[in-house]
């Protein structure tokens, strides 16, 4: 079947109108319009505030409106939206004058990235975008930006103290707002009106951001009632943090998993508790209650969860005369894209079929490729390499019969997603894959769940898009919660064994530190030896370790730190201790990444790590892959050409088998792969899905590097 690989060259074109019907009011399609003609440095925030009108309703009447707007561009208010206060005259004698947007000015510090900045502030990286133009081309260390201030919401904030003087809220609880979060799934979790919500909280008639402190009525957040059944069979109760708690204890205390407490509190998938804060406990055992001696929760309130989409019928479909089409959105960097203006769209450019073989340019300083006698950016070399894992993926699933055409963008930067918005082509997908980078995801992923396109994150594995975004799936699982999983695993299937935390000075918000805190925390709940030592080996040296080995045992490592010249120290004498003892290190996937630290050692030390990567060289379909890929490419296939495949193979897979809608079926579909098993839960009741399969890594003395099995939730499925 002929295959169509698009490349997207074109940018947002947009209608310019005389500026003397500004006020003009017009009816389209029996719904009335005020024109409004951009000024310049006016921004789709300072409109809403003029016409007193929502963002979303603006959205809704220009479809694939730009968010950095034009001087002169014009834009469609709807005017049964308008508020009444744009109509009525200003008092005579009290004219108010034009009030100018006033900005925080921030300078950008090293490994500072959009999405923390926004954060920082409470506002998107939306309104970052489009305050400062620039960072469409990235953003560096030094680099000064303008932070918007919202006039308003410097008033709903003295509105909100002056309410809170009005409101006997004496014993109100406080919530922290995350990313991901929404209003309703806030009034949901506590239990609480919209009308009250609002009456406590006035600040949010702006709308909900992450950062914002919620106050909770204490008769919703504290109430004594007796505990409820929701669906499912599962109780919950209300339980207030209190201070130094933390997940694992408050797991072993009410005798529970960990992933049960998330689930019924799905903010807590991308972050810790928080002291204070009101969570649901799930009681579905109170064994460890009983032993324990401790009481259950007396401040306990109900709550119900919204109901979940209802199951679909997961039978394969009759799609062999079904056309699919998908898109891949990959970083390529092209020429000319990096700040693009508004220009025609050359139509047989975007028809036009490329190659994909590469070539080292003749100047042998020079390090970038040729495609198609055009150099390439040397950052695009390893999404180049996705791209042909996935045309590998795309052969496959057409010799089966599939009809799919693949559109292939750029999408390197903002203003590049929000031209490809506004093409017909993209409301005709089946698929989206991409983009790459979470910061430049957000408008992919309203559009798609608008759209109800199903959306893959294929290589991030961080943003919280998939919180409240049903159609969205995410491939990679956090950090956060493959350092969880890896403690789990140490909890669950090394608990009785010798373990030994080298106390190392570094940067204690490291994965390696933190794990080495879950495990600590994890071990004294489950093990009944509780056999953990701390040993400062800086301070005392090798020798006085030999005391605390077991001699026949396996003695369990943990270097708490990502400090390369410390660990290839620690190393270096666990190396040595080796050679009369039983070692093993326990540590993340980002170990055998240091490059002063020859990999023999990690051999001879049985390195054990958690990762949803795995390439076994000796399976059949990874030897038919590097076949296919050598025969196809004349080189080695990397990472990204494996997760290329597998990614776009299961999905596609999945398209073709269930259709358009399979987001409920996948838990049904297990699938052979190149490196890695996928198996994608639903994160929250509205929310999207996340892979949580990750494989046991188990370097070996005889230097074979082993699949130990899969640990996904707190489950370890040996491999076979």
């Amino acid at each position: 079947m002929k295959l169509l690989v698009v490349i997207c060259l074109f940018v947002l074109s947009i209608s310019i109108f005389n500026p003397c019907f500004s006020q003009k009011q017009v009816e389209i399609s029996g719904v009335k319009y005020i024109l409004h003609t951009v000024i310049k440095s006016e921004t789709v925030f300072n409109i809403c505030q003029k016409y007193k009108v929502s963002q979303k309703d603006i959205m809704q009447a220009n479809p694939g409106l730009p968010g950095i707007l034009k001087a002169g561009s014009t834009v469609k208010i709807p005017v049964a939206t308008v508020s009444q206060e744009t109509e009525k005259p200003e008092p005579a004698g009290e004219a108010q004058p034009a009030t100018e947007e006033e900005f925080y000015y921030h300078k950008v510090a090293p490994k500072q990235t959009l999405f923390s900045i926004a954060k920082q502030y409470g506002i998107t990286a939306n309104d970052l975008i489009r305050n400062n133009p620039e960072l469409t081309n990235g953003i560096v260390p030094g680099q000064v930006l303008k932070i918007p201030v919202s006039i308003t919401n410097v008033d709903a904030q003295k509105a909100n103290d002056i309410a809170s003087t009005q409101i006997d809220v004496s014993e109100y609880s406080v919530h922290p707002v995350v990313s991901g979060e929404t209003l309703y799934s806030l009034e949901q979790r506590y239990g609480i009106s919209h009308d009250e919500m609002m009456k406590f909280n006035p600040a949010l008639q702006n709308g909900l951001k992450a950062g914002m402190k919620l106050k909770i009525p204490a008769k919703k957040a504290v109430a004594s009632v007796e505990p409820v059944t929701v669906p499912g069979n599962v109780v919950l109760s209300k339980y207030k943090v209190e201070k130094g708690e933390t997940l694992f204890s408050l797991a072993a205390r009410f005798g529970v998993d960990v992933a049960e407490i998330k689930k019924v509190n799905p903010s807590l998938f991308s972050r810790s508790l928080e002291t204070g804060e009101i969570i649901s406990i799930p009681q579905q055992s109170s064994a460890k209650n009983q032993d324990s001696g401790k009481t259950e929760p007396s401040q306990i309130a109900t709550v119900t969860e919204p109901n979940s989409e209802p199951p679909q019928d997961c039978d394969p479909i009759n799609s062999k005369k079904q056309k699919y089409k998908a898109a891949l959105l990959l970083p390529l960097y092209l020429a000319g894209n990096e700040n693009p203006e508004p220009t025609s769209i050359d139509k047989a450019l975007l028809l036009s079929k490329i190659s994909i073989t590469k070539s080292v340019v003749a100047n042998p300083m020079d390090t970038a490729v040729v495609l198609n006698g055009a150099n390439i950016d040397q950052r695009a070399l390893g999404f180049l390499e996705f791209y042909e894992g996935a045309l590998l993926a795309l052969d496959s699933v057409q010799r089966r019969g599939m009809n799919v055409e693949l559109y292939v963008f750029d999408s390197s930067n903002q203003k590049m997603i929000n031209a490809l918005l506004q093409l017909d082509e993209f409301r005709d997908l089946n698929l989206i894959i991409g983009p790459v980078y979470p910061e430049i995801q957000e408008t992919v992923a309203s559009f798609a769940a608008k759209n109800r396109i199903p959306m893959v994150s294929p290589l991030a594995s961080a943003g919280n898009l998939e919180q409240n975004n049903s159609w969205y799936f995410k491939v990679n699982p956090s950090r956060e919660y493959q350092i969880e999983q890896t403690a789990s695993y140490a909890a669950e299937n090394l608990r009785n064994k010798n373990f030994i935390l080298l106390q190392l000075s570094g940067n204690s918000s490291s994965a390696d530190a933190q794990l080495a805190r879950l495990c600590k925390e994890k071990l004294a709940i489950t093990s009944k030896k509780n056999l953990f030592h701390e040993y400062n080996i800086q301070q005392q040296g090798i020798n006085s370790l030999k005391p605390l080995l077991a001699d026949s045992a396996e003695n369990i490592f943990i270097i708490p730190t990502d400090n390369e010249a410390q660990v290839s120290v620690a190393v270096t004498n666990l190396t040595a201790l080796a050679e009369h003892y039983n070692i093993v290190l326990l540590g993340t996937q980002a170990l055998p990444k240091l490059k002063s630290i020859q990999t023999e050692n990690y051999h001879r030390i049985r390195l054990r790590y958690l990762s949803p990567y795995l390439i076994d060289y000796n399976r059949h379909l990874v030897r038919r892959f590097v076949g296919q890929y050598r025969q196809m490419y004349s080189a080695e296939p990397t990472q990204f050409s494996f997760q290329g495949f597998d990614v776009t193979y299961y999905f596609l897979s999945a398209l073709y088998r269930y259709g358009k809608d399979f987001r409920n079926c996948l838990s049904d579909y297990p699938m052979e792969l190149t490196q890695m098993d996928f198996n994608f839960e639903k994160v929250a009741p509205m929310g999207g899905y996340t892979n949580h399969n990750l494989f046991v890594t188990g370097y070996e003395r005889n230097f074979d590097v082993l699949n130990l099995g899969t640990f996904g939730g707190h489950s370890l499925n040996q491999k076979k």
